[in-house]
């Protein structure tokens, strides 16, 4: 019975805190959620680039109509890897192909913590 009162106690939550991302990107475009433009400005530094990536990411929120579209889409950026050749190989047959959406980019974001975690993790200081 101990063990699990450790496990489930109140106090094991506070010393793990979630603390929530605040996005702050230096660009605010119309349609896409501020953490995703911030994604974006940290993955492509050529402007083309994010260009290109702000609209992929546009249709693709038009297409996506699942609940964790911001999940999936944040994943299929991380997917790209800084590569804007590699996001728009993407489209439209990989992201239609389920096979394709589960192997490769359901697993890379379990949450939508883990999400802002990434975009945290790739956001360059702005000093």
């Amino acid at each position: 019975m101990n063990l699990f009162k450790k496990l489930f106690s109140k106090e094991k939550l506070e010393q793990e805190p979630y603390e929530s991302f605040i996005p702050t990107p230096t660009q605010q475009i119309p349609g896409l959620e501020p953490i995703v433009v911030q994604a974006i400005e940290n993955l492509y530094s050529n402007r083309d680039d994010q260009k290109k990536a702000f609209e992929y990411s546009i249709r693709y929120k038009e297409y996506q109509t699942s609940s964790d579209h911001l999940v999936l889409l944040l994943a299929l950026l991380s997917y790209s890897n800084g590569n804007i050749e590699k996001l728009l190989a993407t489209e439209p047959d990989a992201i239609r192909n389920y096979q394709f959406m589960l192997d490769e980019i359901s697993p890379r974001f379990p949450n939508t913590a883990a999400a802002e975690k990434w975009v945290k993790s790739i956001t360059k200081s702005q000093v």
